[in-house]
This record gives C-alpha cells, sequence and structure tokens, in this order.
C-alpha cells in the first residue's frame, strides 16, 4: 500500500532524489553537473526590466483607483439631483428615474470589477511573462556555473549560498535586457507596423 507524501515534504522529498541522484552518478565517475537556484520574486524586484514592469502595473493601478473615485463622485451627485428632484416627479416617474439609475450603478459597478479582476490577473502573470523573457539570459547563466537544473528558491528548505545565481542573474538580465524598452509588457518584441 503506497503512503502519500505530504505536500510540505514535497521539497526535502526532492532534495534527497536529487542528493541520490549525484551521490550515484558520483560512483559512477560521471561529470557532475550543479543544482542551481534563483530567487524569483528577487529577479523580478530588483532587475530594471522587473521594476519597469511592477511601474506599469502600479500606474494601471493608480489610473483605475483615480477613475474609481471619479465615477463615485459622479453617481453621489447623480443621485442626490434625482432625491433633489423628488418632490417635482411623480411617484411613476422617480421610481423609473431610481430603476435607470439603479441599472447604471450596477452597470458600473460590474464593469470596475471586471477591469480590477483583470489587472489582478495581469500582476498575477507578470513574473511568468517576466522569467520567459529572460529565460535566455538564464539558460546562458546556468550553462556557464555548469549547471543542470535551476530551481526555484521557494522550494528550498536547505541550501548552500554558492549555487544561488541571483545576484550573477539580476546584472545579466539587466545587461541583456534593460528596462525591456525594446519589448512590450508581455516580453515580446513589437511588430513592425
Amino acid at each position: 500500500m503506497a503512503v502519500p507524501i505530504k505536500a510540505h515534504l514535497l521539497p526535502l522529498a526532492l532534495g534527497f532524489c536529487l542528493w541520490a541522484s549525484a551521490s550515484f552518478a558520483q560512483s559512477l565517475n560521471a561529470p557532475q553537473r550543479e543544482v542551481l537556484i534563483i530567487d524569483p520574486n528577487r529577479l523580478f524586484t530588483e532587475t530594471l526590466f522587473g521594476q519597469h514592469i511592477s511601474e506599469a502595473l502600479e500606474a494601471e493601478a493608480q489610473e483605475l483607483s483615480a477613475n474609481n473615485r471619479r465615477l463615485e463622485e459622479e453617481l453621489r451627485a447623480e443621485e442626490k439631483e434625482l432625491t433633489d428632484a423628488r418632490p417635482t416627479m411623480s411617484a411613476i416617474d422617480f421610481r423609473d428615474a431610481a430603476e435607470a439609475f439603479d441599472k447604471k450603478v450596477q452597470a458600473i459597478r460590474r464593469e470596475r470589477q471586471d477591469r480590477a479582476r483583470a489587472l489582478e490577473e495581469q500582476r498575477a502573470s507578470a513574473e511568468q511573462r517576466f522569467l520567459a523573457t529572460a529565460q535566455g539570459v538564464l539558460v546562458e547563466l546556468m550553462n556557464e556555473r555548469g549547471g543542470s537544473v535551476l530551481l526555484d528558491m521557494r522550494a528550498i528548505i536547505l541550501r548552500d549560498t554558492a549555487v544561488d545565481i541571483t545576484n550573477d542573474a539580476v546584472r545579466k538580465i539587466d545587461e541583456a535586457i534593460g528596462r525591456g524598452d525594446a519589448l512590450d509588457l508581455n516580453g515580446q518584441k513589437p511588430q513592425d507596423e
């Protein structure tokens, strides 16, 4: 009967498997290739390109917030006008106007929620797009360091700092990509128009 491995033990099991395979390779006198690690959070926050993406996302978030505040003020003013006009309106006219106003508010709320959700999805996928764009630089660095595997530091319990290539990766990504001005924010080169 197989015993399920708990999710929090998976990195430990992975580390043991890597150690066991390295030990086996040594016993066969096979050439040793290093397992290297990076901290994707640091790559994203410390590289010029990652900072550029973060700044663009923050600017969009601020624009969305400013638009939300403007719309709230407009809707409050419209609601006040409707309330002030109530004494001069028939009950049927007021009900129709109130229902139209409520539909307008609900439509704006849905549109704003959709925009906020889209921005959150864009923010969530930004690190993946960033890593995909920087992949060539990371492969080059991995080859320079004799690495055969590059792991995410967040999945590592114990490590030797000598296998952490994050500082070198930040430097090389900055050299190769810079702020990414030649790329769009999805990490692609813009199409010639």
